[in-house]
């Protein structure tokens, strides 16, 4: 891996390690029509890491980005929202990554679970542990969320993501 490489290469990289597989070897979103990309009047989305904006530059016509109130080390996090119609070659982490979330426990040790806060959208969340997932889906967003956590400033997003999945684990 090259040591120094610009946000652009690094979730180029992202992108590449996690490729084409899906939570199951068939398309879950027939399972609950899409629920995940359905358009609802409030803004709703998914969380960009750090510096994932770069990759877009030039915003497709189907997507948009809103500054949030969630931050980490005083940096605002921002959010990608979509029509519910979108390029899957163009979608944020993520999206790529969803019903998965990287969790980061004591002592820098990092692992993937279901995102407790799509458990009332997601049915994977609900009826499903992340072993039942499609392994090499689990394999690549694990592989992924690795190379995340040796880039100080992904890390220290994922330390502030991790707890709002505690506070949200509390509330739910």
């Amino acid at each position: 891996m090259k040591l120094k490489m610009t946000k652009e290469e690094f979730y180029n990289m992202l992108y590449a390690v996690l490729g084409d597989v899906t939570p199951l070897k068939v398309d879950c979103g027939q399972l609950c029509n899409g629920a995940c990309c359905a358009v609802t009047d409030e803004i709703t989305g998914m969380y960009l890491f750090p510096g994932e904006e770069v990759m877009y530059k030039s915003m497709p016509r189907w997507g948009k980005i809103y500054d949030t109130d969630f931050s980490y080390n005083g940096k605002a996090v921002e959010l990608f929202t979509c029509t519910g119609k979108c390029d899957r070659e163009l979608r944020p982490l993520s999206c790529r990554i969803f019903p998965l979330v990287p969790y980061v426990k004591k002592g820098n040790k990092m692992e993937v679970r279901m995102d407790v806060r799509g458990r009332g959208m997601c049915p994977l969340i609900a009826a499903m542990k992340v072993e039942d997932l499609a392994p090499d889906f689990v394999k690549n967003v694990t592989s992924a969320m690795k190379l995340c956590m040796a880039n100080p400033e992904v890390r220290e997003f994922l330390y502030a993501l991790t707890e709002t999945l505690d506070e949200a684990e509390d509330i739910l």
